[in-house]
């Protein structure tokens, strides 16, 4: 792509070459700040607001179970990472993940149901679908349901009871993986508190019957620490089902931790329990233009029977020992089981047998069809096909890593690991057939359990990796290389039900080494750094022999300020991907197949930028409050370009016939958050506006098309805070303040709004 095409985001109009040129003036924002004399201190309570957030890294923000463990300093992390801390997340409390992740540069999002159940993540235009391109963790362990065998994340932790939000890109990624061509994503979990005993309860209702209550308690005496954690998310639904029916969500967190440290220290065992359990009435059933357009929160008939019911269990058992102050040894055993049975609409069948794929008929296809979705009577012999998506998703596997230290005053680093993993899934899928009769789903024939889809897909791994942190005055180089064996397999017993035979097997296996090099640079002491790196990524294929992993070189170079009064990083990057995975997913428009295929190759490159201070005291208005207020400002920005580079042919409908230039679908060219608070002695007033240009829904150049693309959208959320004692806070907000309405998405079956104007009530209670 030409560095002078230029992408569209409203009013504003920016190409990849005046980025770079904005990268490079702020390269020089240390040299003009120094030569105005030293930056205006900031009171210590506003230190985490700003560099603590995720530049400074300082050790006791880096927690054990942190992507970060084992660096302890910032120039010993190779690439950029990203924190947000839990002051930062308790700002504006978002139960929805989408809305958070908002807030950290590179990250690509695509929303679906307005509730963040089940997330779109991607890093770097490496793509979204179901953040089965990122490397998923929680408290460093991977969470996603089979992250080997079907890294699509039908499970995402609920991001309200977690304790800050860790993102790690560029050659940072090879210490984790199995993904490792966009970024890795870690959810840290409300820790063990350090007092002998402490609590928190916070409660909160709101509009559409939206309800959280969180409940939290534990403490250290002696050797031994412990934490009880509840979580209790539901809500009616913001949408309107034809003929009536709640279209919310009820899920339940119950998490406990146990932890026990010998009295040298040299000891630490802990201990992790997790169960999970979910009811949601969502449907891939979305609308047809002219119904959006009047209104656009209507949910069809046809999707009365829809409803997602899942079972998660995670268990963790950890050992730390420290060897010596230059050896420390971590080892940890875990065990995930995840069940879920999503019973949606998947297709309409005429009076002849013909199958109707959804997705054609809300692109203006059959208005007889459209008609029985929105609650026509059915002709005899016609129905709608509603899928018993029944799978089982087990994972397993022990992991150990080390760090070792050796030098002088600032020593030198070896960091290492190893993991031994096992994962599966198990299809057990069916269809029952339904009848439209006066806008109700009446069932006319039940299908047999498996006859829709009847096999088990596996994966075993053997991963390992070496990063070193070697100094040289200012200069430091982290070299890493990590390792890969796998063996994927599905085993396909098709018509037979029983399992009594031996079925289809079909086998892939796979061994990959990933180098990596960082540079890191201290340009002026630790205020003004300097950092580069390049890796090789890599994304796991499936089971089938004729599919071939996806690599990619990926680049970045970058620049990081760290001052008491303002903090920032700017990253520009570049990915090469080759032998591009496409994954056959209903959520993403596909059949639902869950095969992957290879789609040519592709580029993306682009700018991240993050700025952090206090506007109060940067501009010395804080004078006026006597030092009693401050005016936190965080802002984010990031600007990607996609592209397919080579033509290719598709089924898969997102791409279709592709020719070299086609910018790569539901990658928005432009996203922008800022998050502004003004903090007085007993109050805040929190706000926040994430904006997000057009996507384009299928592959293509030249202008955005109306049917083929989302809306930009620009949304602004307020949260009003008041503390009038040590323990308790009042808050009152609302998201989507504006309550404006647009599409976020046109996948798998028509348009899909976003979460209309919601208020918000509640109170926490701490001790």
């Amino acid at each position: 792509m030409d560095d002078r095409k230029e992408i569209n985001f409203g009013p504003m109009n920016i190409s990849f070459g005046s980025a770079f040129r904005l990268t490079c003036s702020l390269l020089l924002f240390p040299v003009l700040a120094s030569a105005q004399g030293p930056l205006m201190q900031q009171p210590q309570d506003s230190l985490d607001l700003m560099t603590q957030m995720w530049h400074a890294l300082p050790a006791a923000e880096v927690g054990q179970v942190g992507l970060a463990a084992g660096s302890l300093d910032p120039s010993e992390i190779p690439g950029s990472m990203q924190r947000l801390s839990s002051k930062m997340l308790a700002k504006m409390s978002y139960a929805n993940p989408m809305q958070t992740l908002h807030a950290l540069a590179g990250l690509n999002l695509v929303e679906e149901d307005g509730f963040g159940l089940r997330p779109n993540v991607g890093m770097r235009g490496s793509g979204s679908e179901r953040s089965s391109r990122i490397t998923l963790m929680e408290d460093g362990i991977l969470m996603a349901p089979a992250p080997y065998a079907a890294p699509s994340a039908y499970y995402f932790p609920t991001m309200a009871r977690m304790e800050s939000v860790e993102v790690r890109k560029g050659g940072s990624q090879i210490a984790f993986g199995p993904q490792t061509a966009g970024g890795a994503l870690n959810l840290v979990s409300t820790a063990i508190p350090d007092e002998q005993l402490a609590g928190r309860v916070r409660m909160e209702t709101g509009s559409f019957g939206n309800q959280q209550t969180h409940t939290a308690i534990g403490g250290k005496s002696r050797s031994w620490g412990y934490n009880l954690e509840w979580m209790q998310l539901a809500s009616d639904g913001f949408k309107v089902l034809d003929g009536g029916g709640n279209t919310g969500f009820d899920k339940a967190d119950l998490v406990a931790k146990l932890q026990w440290t010998s009295e040298n220290g040299q000891h630490l065992l802990r201990g992790k329990a997790m169960s999970s359990e979910e009811e949601s009435r969502e449907t891939y059933l979305g609308l047809f233009q002219a119904d959006f357009d009047e209104t656009p929160n209507r949910r069809y008939a046809a999707s009365a029977q829809d409803l997602m019911a899942t079972s998660h269990n995670h268990f963790v058992l950890g050992h730390e020992w420290k060897v010596s102050d230059h050896v420390k040894l971590t080892t940890e055993a875990y065990q995930t089981r995840f069940e879920r049975n999503w019973y949606k609409l998947d297709r309409a069948v005429d009076s002849l047998g013909q199958k109707i794929a959804l997705g054609g008929v809300l692109e203006g296809g059959s208005e007889e069809v459209l008609g029985w979705l929105r609650g026509a009577n059915t002709p005899q012999g016609a129905g709608l096909d509603v899928k018993a998506n029944n799978r089982v998703y087990g994972s397993q596997g022990i992991q150990h890593r080390g760090r070792v230290s050796w030098g002088g005053e600032r020593q030198h680093r070896l960091t290492f690991g190893m993991r031994v993993h096992e994962d599966f899934m198990d299809r057990f899928e069916w269809r029952d057939r339904y009848a439209m009769d006066e806008g109700n789903m009446i069932l006319m024939l039940a299908g047999d359990s498996g006859s829709a889809s009847n096999r088990v897909e596996s994966a075993e791994a053997l991963a390992g990796h070496v990063q070193a942190a070697l100094h040289w005055g200012r200069l430091t180089l982290t070299p890493g290389l990590r390792h890969e064996r796998i063996a994927l397999s599905r085993l396909d017993f098709g018509d037979d039900l029983q399992r009594t035979g031996d079925g289809a097997l079909r086998t892939n296996r796979l061994n990959v080494w990933l180098p990596g090099l960082g540079a890191h640079w201290d340009v002026v002491d630790d205020t003004w750094t300097l950092f580069a790196g390049a890796h090789r990524g890599f994304v796991p294929p499936g089971s089938s022999p004729d599919t071939q992993a996806e690599f990619s070189l990926n680049v970045e170079l970058g620049t990081r300020i760290s001052s008491p009064a303002f903090s920032g990083q700017a990253t520009l990057f570049y990915s090469d991907h080759q032998n591009l995975l496409g994954a056959d997913l209903t959520a993403s428009g596909g059949t639902g197949s869950g095969d992957l295929f290879n789609g040519g190759a592709s580029m993306a490159r682009g700018l991240e930028l993050e700025l952090v201070t206090d506007f109060l005291e940067i501009t010395g208005a804080d004078a006026f409050f006597d030092g009693n207020s401050h005016m936190p400002v965080r802002l984010s920005y990031t600007l990607t370009q996609a592209e397919f580079t080579q033509a290719f042919e598709s089924e898969f409908d997102p791409w279709g016939s592709v020719e070299s230039g086609d910018a790569l679908p539901y990658l928005a060219p432009h996203q922008f958050n800022a998050s502004i608070s003004w903090q007085g002695p007993t109050w805040s007033v929190d706000g926040n506006v994430r904006a997000m240009s057009a996507m384009r829904t299928l592959a293509g150049q030249g202008e955005l098309l109306p049917n083929q693309s989302t809306d930009a959208c620009q949304v602004a959320d307020l949260m009003l805070r008041w503390f009038p004692g040590e323990y308790v806070t009042w808050f009152a907000g609302a998201t989507n303040l504006t309550d404006q309405t647009y599409v976020v998405a046109r996948r798998p079956y028509g348009l899909r709004p976003a979460m209309p104007r919601a208020w918000r009530f509640g109170a926490t209670v701490e001790f």
